[in-house]
């Protein structure tokens, strides 16, 4: 469970994205530490913080939690001032589970939405209906990003593991995406640059079922919704590609052992 899913966030006026002024610079004092969170994102740019004593050389991607009692200080290299989105906002609860994240991440930009951000500050600025019910379940969401980066919620395993897992669960997302596209285990290997015999070993190992298996698997599934819709068997069969309504109703029952028709009615 997300350490900020039981806690009641509260949001103040300080929030936005921007480009740090020149002398852009500021410290928190040993009398005036933070009395609230501050979540940090760095979009571009160049600079250091320092939070309590320990110090950071940030760039694209960066990403720091700052909490209640923190002592810090930044700055930037004027040349490549800082772009930052920053959202302030306290948290009513237990203190003591927030207290226990790590204040510093780095995302690669491509696994982080950076689009939560910019919608968090859209709305808070344009205070639509709804807008701060919306923007809480954003920074919700932005924060469990912040928590799955934590250490003890990353995969284990070494960089070249962790980058083959993301190439199979993007093509198994791609499968899922159009699962009546008869799709090859040549074209599928030469999209994640391996060789078909490699790729399908690996697809195997990671996902936990042969490609052939997880091609006719989200082919079923989305037949049975398409079904429940009220299309009729002639008709999925004919959307996902089956040249014949025959082999499509054996498929069918072989992987959820019910006739195709069945479920329809």
């Amino acid at each position: 469970m997300s350490v900020f899913s039981s806690q009641a966030l509260e949001l103040n006026r300080y929030f936005g994205k921007t480009i740090c002024e020149v002398n852009w610079k500021w410290s928190s004092r040993e009398n005036d530490p933070f009395q609230d969170f501050d979540f940090w994102y760095v979009w571009d740019g160049e600079g250091e913080v320092t939070l309590n004593s320990k110090r950071y050389h940030v760039s694209r991607g960066d990403c720091f939690l700052f909490k209640p009692g923190d002592l810090s200080s930044a700055k930037h290299n004027p040349e490549r001032p800082l772009t930052v989105t920053y959202i302030h906002f306290s948290a009513e609860g237990d203190h003591s589970y927030p207290m226990t994240l790590p204040s510093f991440v780095h995302f690669d930009p491509a696994e982080f939405h950076e689009s939560y951000l910019d919608r968090f500050v859209q709305v808070r600025h344009t205070e639509a209906y709804g807008h701060e019910e919306e923007a809480k379940s954003l920074l919700k969401l932005i924060l469990l990003l912040f928590e799955r980066q934590a250490p003890d919620h990353q995969p284990q395993g070494d960089p070249a593991s962790r980058s083959m897992n993301r190439v199979m669960m993007d093509i198994a997302a791609h499968i899922r995406q159009d699962p009546g596209r008869q799709h090859s285990i040549q074209d599928l290997a030469k999209e994640a640059h391996l060789s078909p015999r490699y790729f399908s070993l690996k697809f195997k190992e990671i996902m936990g079922q042969t490609i052939e298996s997880y091609l006719i698997q989200s082919r079923i599934e989305r037949a049975s919704y398409l079904l429940k819709l009220g299309m009729n068997v002639s008709e999925v069969a004919e959307a996902l590609g089956y040249r014949s309504i025959y082999f499509f109703s054996r498929q069918f029952k072989k992987v959820t052992g019910t006739n195709p028709s069945q479920l329809r009615s």
